[in-house]
């Protein structure tokens, strides 16, 4: 009988634990839930993790904040958010760039993959090629056949080293066999400035902020990234249109947790995102950033972020791409 005492024991002790956390799960939200990310404020990751901290605190009535910690390229956000306490009170904004920093950063403090539990995606935008109005590029043909004639001697303008700009533009490199030579900018507005004023021929950039610049001639816009147009630019086709017929690239914004999340309270946080995305106001902030919603499962989103990670690491050491110091 005293030998079943420590069993028994240790059985109550589950049994009370899992109590414990059925409870926990039920009455979730009970307390304030912080959105972090790893940008500076008023940028779009802010501005996404801010809507969604909006949506939550009018859905759960409980205030949900976000809190920005920038540095090396989204890495210390991820970081702080990958040994949070896996309560569902501390949540991470990821952005597409988080897929990439395996590769670009060789000793991160996490996995990039089975460090977070997936709630679900939350918004993807497609990529552009643009060109100067002064070029003779009026298709992605044209830049194609100048880029075979003249190997390395067509500069393009990114928003910097490891940037998804700039990783999509090797991507294509790779795929279609040409060579451009990059000038690498630093972010904001700069590439957009230094393809209007011929500084360089083209650059690769975000969707958002271009459809002006377009309809208004100060650029002309050869391709789109992602696999359907995209609906603020309907005229211009895909690069799957075009020239490869698999590809389907675009920047995109996520919401996790820090792995070992409660299943129930997975499945709480995951409901309250699709029923976000739904929402009109959602989708008219999310098309005015040229970007659309992206309702998935947390196993979608698992599934997606770990061949992405795959996908941009590949690519990077065989590119030999290193982080900007």
């Amino acid at each position: 009988m005293k030998r079943m005492l420590p069993v028994l024991f240790l059985a109550v002790a589950a049994a009370s634990a899992g109590g414990a956390f059925a409870q926990s799960a039920e009455r979730y939200p009970a307390k304030l839930i912080r959105i972090v990310h790893g940008f500076t404020s008023g940028g779009p990751v802010d501005t996404t993790a801010r809507m969604m901290a909006a949506r939550f605190s009018e859905q759960f009535g409980q205030q949900a904040i976000v809190e920005g910690k920038p540095g090396a390229g989204g890495t210390v956000g991820a970081a702080f958010a990958a040994r949070s306490e896996a309560d569902g009170y501390t949540l991470f904004l990821m952005a597409s760039g988080h897929a990439a920093a395996p590769g670009l950063y060789p000793s991160l403090p996490y996995d990039a993959v089975d460090d977070f539990a997936m709630v679900s995606m939350i918004a993807r935008s497609a990529f552009v090629i643009l060109a100067g109005p002064k070029t003779s590029f009026g298709t992605i043909q044209d830049l194609m056949s100048a880029a075979r004639a003249a190997p390395g001697r067509i500069n393009y303008g990114s928003g910097g080293v490891g940037s998804g700009m700039h990783l999509v533009a090797e991507l294509i490199q790779v795929r279609t066999g040409i060579s451009l030579t990059h000038v690498p900018y630093k972010g904001g507005s700069a590439p957009m400035l230094a393809v209007v004023s011929g500084e360089v021929p083209i650059i690769f950039t975000s969707l958002a902020g271009t459809a002006g610049f377009i309809r208004s001639g100060k650029v002309k816009a050869l391709v789109v990234t992602s696999r359907e147009r995209a609906p603020l630019l309907p005229e211009v086709p895909t690069v799957a249109e075009t020239l490869l017929p698999d590809i389907d690239i675009s920047s995109w914004y996520a919401l996790a947790a820090p792995r070992n999340l409660n299943a129930a309270i997975l499945a709480r946080l995951n409901e309250a995102v699709l029923a976000a995305l739904k929402r009109p106001d959602t989708q008219e902030t999310l098309r005015v950033q040229a970007a659309s919603a992206w309702p998935t499962s947390p196993r979608e989103a698992q599934d997606f972020l770990r061949s992405d990670v795959a996908r941009w690491t590949k690519l990077i050491h065989e590119q030999k791409i290193s982080a900007p110091q």
